[in-house]
């Protein structure tokens, strides 16, 4: 293992390895706050009643 060090310089690896944590995390959150494309907000009131608003007014009206 040691040898890998020699070849990768490590203050580079760990700034690397950081900004890849910082990159995905981001994409991540960008993806949950995006709840009406994915329905992950479903629990909040608000796009709960957008949910609900969106289903009746699919419905046939009589």
């Amino acid at each position: 293992m040691w040898r890998i060090w020699r070849v990768i310089d490590p203050r580079k690896a760990v700034v690397l390895t950081g900004l890849l944590i910082a990159f995905v995390s981001t994409t991540i959150h960008l993806i949950q706050i995006s709840g009406d494309r994915y329905n992950i907000n479903s629990w909040h009131p608000d796009t709960a009643k957008a949910v609900k608003a969106a289903q009746n007014a699919a419905l046939p009206q009589k």
